[in-house]
């Protein structure tokens, strides 16, 4: 199956513990979720690897379901979302500033492509969309690490 990725990055103005909470806490990271993520319900754990939730998102008026399972493949450096079945992996990378006061992230997503002509008009709209998502998403980690304000007002749901 054909994929393509999506990726940003950006350095965040706080030490890298603050910017890891951010990222796996679940109740800590939906305050950071631009709009187009429209739910996040955690189905198992809450923070960190074993975690699994399920997110909606409207992006460009498509709507996407994932159900994301949490891994570590390197603790507290590289968090991994992937759904399976939909062939979606996001991967964060966090690497620590050498003065401990900054945090460098990149934040990928894989994507599965549609084939023929809808995977060539998919491949050529969204990732620009989606990069700029994902700006503001690490954007919202800055402001909150940063000034405590949250871009959200939801609560996460918990089963």
């Amino acid at each position: 199956m054909k994929t393509y990725q999506v990726a940003v990055a950006r350095m965040i103005d706080a030490p890298h513990e603050a910017v890891y909470r951010v990222v796996t806490d679940m109740k800590v990271h939906l305050g950071i979720l631009p709009k187009q993520f429209e739910t996040l319900e955690v189905l198992q754990g809450g923070s960190g690897s074993g975690t699994v939730f399920h997110l909606n998102m409207n992006v460009m008026g498509v709507r996407s379901s994932l159900q994301m399972t949490v891994t570590e493949p390197v603790p507290g450096r590289v968090i991994r979302e992937q759904d399976d079945t939909a062939g979606v992996t996001t991967t964060w990378t966090l690497k620590p500033s050498n003065d401990g006061r900054h945090c460098h992230v990149d934040l990928a997503t894989e994507f599965p492509s549609k084939p023929g002509l809808a995977g060539v008009v998919e491949r050529l709209l969204f990732p620009p969309v989606i990069r700029s998502i994902y700006h503001r998403e690490l954007d919202n980690i800055n402001v909150y690490l940063t000034t405590g304000l949250t871009a959200r007002k939801d609560t996460v749901l918990f089963r």
